[in-house]
């Protein structure tokens, strides 16, 4: 009987998956690392390396960060998804390192099923940085970006502050100037003058049942009746007008008090008194009235 030999491209389909017991056989035997076949498509090549290296695609994209969905469309030789040649470029030289193997073949393989031929390619050193072999996102290369650019400006801050602060003087000695500084006697305070009281331009007038009750009746100058009652004993009133009219039925009980000075009594016990209160020059009360009136001067 003779064999009829399959398309290779069944053949890479009927490749398992890995799996829970470890990886399962081949039908293909796949490349040794660092040896794909130089026949295969790329993503023949990445499925060989990966099943010779005994990981699942989910291992390989844990360790590249590359979405597993992405890894498997890379695999079947579809790179729609993947943004660019660049970028495929970048995922296949990860994965190809996760795996063990070398890249420059594999790159070969993608840029040979590009249209219009191969691109060339360029090696990547050995110690150079690759964002897919370790791990790097967008997301942390922003962050990385913040903080040098923070850590610029703070450094170029603290040159600035720096740079501008005044240095110490050093056209005296600090010994000499304060072994020649002479004595200087304080100059005297000056005496702030004492502030000037307004003189009032009202009477306020404090009346008070001292000794006994009185009947009292106060009128301001326009002859409006502003207090009409007997005052009891201990009791006082205040008022306050431009002049006043006060007329008292017991004066010797009574004290007054104008503008903080004191009146006294207008009279005698018993004695009815009417005076005329008002303000004087720069502000003084006047009495005016009965001769009864005690004398205005106390």
């Amino acid at each position: 009987m003779v064999a009829i030999d399959e398309p290779r491209d069944q053949r890479r389909a009927e490749i398992p998956g890995p799996s829970p017991d470890g990886p399962a056989a081949a039908p293909v035997t796949p490349a040794a690392p660092g040896s794909a076949d130089p026949a295969g498509s790329c993503g023949a090549r990445l499925v060989a390396a990966r099943v010779a290296a005994g990981m699942s695609i989910e291992e390989v994209s844990a360790r590249t960060r590359i979405r597993a969905t992405l890894i498997r469309q890379m695999e079947e030789d579809d790179f729609a998804a993947v943004g660019g040649a660049v970028y495929a470029r970048g995922h296949i030289r990860g994965i190809a390192r996760a795996l063990g193997v070398a890249p420059e073949p594999i790159v070969a393989a993608f840029d040979a099923a590009q249209p219009g031929g191969p691109t060339p390619s360029f090696t990547t050193p050995a110690n150079s940085f690759d964002p897919l072999r370790h791990g790097a996102t967008s997301g942390s290369s922003r962050r990385w970006g913040a903080a040098m650019v923070v850590a610029a400006v703070v450094f170029c801050a603290v040159l600035l502050f720096t740079l501008l602060r005044p240095g110490p003087s050093h056209s005296q000695q600090p010994g000499a100037a304060s072994s020649s500084r002479s004595p200087v006697a304080a100059a005297p305070a000056r005496a702030e003058p004492a502030p000037t009281t307004p003189a009032p331009t009202q009477v306020s007038l404090r009346l008070q049942a001292v000794s006994a009750p009185s009947w009292l009746q106060v009128s301001d100058d326009s002859n409006k009746v502003l207090y009409q009652q007997i005052l009891t004993k201990g009791a006082s009133q205040t008022l306050t007008a431009k002049a006043m009219r006060i007329r008292i039925g017991n004066a010797g009980a009574m004290s007054l008090n104008c503008n903080g000075r004191d009146l006294g009594s207008l009279g005698g016990p018993g004695q009815v008194v009417t005076v005329q209160v008002g303000l004087g020059d720069a502000g003084a009360c006047t009495v005016e009235g009965n001769p009864a009136s005690a004398n205005p001067a106390r």
